[in-house]
């Protein structure tokens, strides 16, 4: 089997047009599809089944597809062991993190990773957790910053837990049952009986959101369903609407703000979850993903910092160290 062969065809299957993978490819629409046809001709059987508008792989199509992708893996997988091998010091890191969180660490990490490999690029998807599980399972992203909760990890990955936190439930301090809270609430996190919110109005993350379904599980453990005032995507949102005394809200514990206008609960069942590097079972890291990883949970941890200063002190010392061996004349 030609690997580049194989590839086109993955191009087909991923674009499900003719058109639109000879674009991807730089190839012409005609090339392309003689390709296709001699591949058909040589397997006795045709790969795709052309619809008006697409192209849906037929089910000889799919065990090729399948064996294909497994091929360019393997590809994928040895280039980068011996790139690692050689220390070359280049190539991509595919990686996928929440629009939010994972912004914001990435922010602060990728220029201490920068000034160690310069010569290292990254091709970054910004998705919520139920898509990222499936870009790692598809070989998209090599890993993927994601959280889960105890009883929700998928069978084929992976988990290199970085953090923990608790899912809180905030009410605006203007709420009838906000003194319960008592003083520093925030750091105290007391215990709210969720069904004496049973009259409230919520407003939640919406179900694409990893969290809904602990928040759905805290519902169904309280023994009713929640009237729902809106739904996001966004935590911050959830966050805002909060601040404003709107309504009720769930949200993870790295939200909580000391100074925000909201009293501070937890719920039964008191959930956690843990936010994690995702990957494939088996999978390699080259050195510079190890540092990558290293530094972004240095960042959950609130660590980073230390990890910069005894860079900034090594740095010093080898400043130092050169004047002393190379005298400025003056």
């Amino acid at each position: 089997m030609d690997l580049k062969q194989i590839e086109n065809m993955i191009a087909i299957e991923q674009e499900q047009s003719i058109s639109r993978a000879a674009e991807k490819l730089f190839l012409t629409q005609s090339a392309l599809n003689q390709q296709l046809l001699k591949l058909e001709k040589e397997l006795g059987t045709p790969l795709f089944e052309r619809r008006k508008h697409s192209m849906i792989p037929t089910f000889a199509g799919r065990i090729y597809l399948t064996t294909a992708h497994k091929m360019v893996d393997m590809k994928k997988e040895t280039y980068k062991i011996i790139s690692d091998i050689s220390e070359e010091n280049l190539g991509e890191i595919t990686v996928a993190y929440t629009p939010e969180t994972g912004a914001s660490m990435f922010s602060k990490v990728y220029p201490i990773f920068h000034r160690k490999y310069p010569n290292i690029t990254f091709h970054i998807y910004e998705e919520r957790v139920k898509k990222m599980e499936q870009l790692v399972l598809k070989n998209e992203v090599h890993f993927a910053f994601i959280t889960y909760a105890e009883g929700i990890r998928h069978p084929d990955l992976d988990y290199l837990d970085m953090d923990t936190e608790y899912m809180i439930l905030g009410l605006p301090i203007t709420h009838p049952l906000a003194h319960l809270a008592g003083k520093n609430s925030h750091e105290t996190l007391p215990r709210l009986d969720l069904t004496l919110l049973k009259n409230d109005s919520f407003i939640l993350l919406s179900k694409e959101t990893r969290m809904r379904d602990m928040i759905d599980q805290a519902f169904t453990h309280a023994g009713f369903h929640p009237k729902v005032l809106f739904e996001s995507v966004s935590t911050h949102t959830v966050i805002n609407m909060l601040k404003e005394q709107i309504a009720p809200a769930f949200f993870p514990q790295s939200y909580v703000d000391p100074a925000a206008p909201i009293a501070y609960f937890t719920v039964n069942p008191n959930q956690r979850w843990s936010r994690s590097v995702a990957f494939l079972k088996g999978c390699y890291f080259t050195r510079p993903e190890k540092y990558f990883i290293a530094l972004c949970t240095d960042y959950m941890r609130g660590k980073l910092q230390e990890h910069l200063d005894t860079i900034t002190q090594t740095d010093s010392v080898s400043n130092h160290n050169d004047n002393q061996l190379h005298p400025v004349s003056c």
